[in-house]
């Protein structure tokens, strides 16, 4: 049976949001992007009191596939809710090369992102850009999310943790979140 309500989570370029919206077309889950909910127009971040309320309210539905990497009292949210986890629990020598690949290919297009904001040459050479960002937290979020999901504190929710590329799709068919491989 299918969970109702699924959250992705892990690093910067980990690849939630790419498997969120795959799974959520797969199994008609409604999607919760938390940084569609979190940034606003030039790139100005919601407050925090208005971006907890939203993002309580969005999880207060049924059925729902949330990605992000956020903390606190969001990321506690988000698991007292959860039926699932999926963990992407991808090294930083995945997820730079990702980061960088995305980041360059989303700066050249002009790919609008979360309330019409892009990624432009000039705020990846910024010293908050988030390739600087990105590799530095890296580590201190796979971390955080060790920390929070070990065993003893997530009783009853499952988690599935994946750490290696190869294996993030063959698990997902295993579970029925994305389609069986075509022949």
């Amino acid at each position: 049976m299918t969970p109702r309500r699924i959250a992705v989570v892990g690093p910067v370029a980990a690849g939630k949001s790419t498997l969120a919206a795959a799974i959520a077309s797969h199994t008609g889950l409604p999607r919760v992007d938390l940084d569609d909910l979190f940034w606003g127009p030039d790139w100005t971040p919601l407050d925090t009191v208005n971006f907890h309320r939203t993002v309580r309210q969005r999880l207060a539905t049924a059925t729902w596939i949330a990605d992000g990497n956020y903390g606190g009292e969001v990321a506690e949210m988000l698991l007292s809710r959860a039926e699932l986890v999926v963990w992407l629990d991808l090294p930083l020598r995945v997820c730079l090369p990702r980061l960088v690949t995305r980041s360059l290919r989303r700066a050249a297009t002009g790919e609008e992102l979360f309330a019409g904001n892009q990624e432009t040459f000039r705020h990846l050479l910024s010293p908050d850009s988030i390739l600087r960002w990105g590799p530095v937290h890296h580590h201190r979020h796979r971390q955080r999310w060790t920390q929070r999901l070990h065993p003893s504190r997530t009783t009853g929710l499952d988690v599935l943790r994946l750490d290696q590329p190869a294996t993030v799709t063959t698990q997902l068919r295993r579970r029925s979140l994305l389609p069986a491989k075509e022949t």
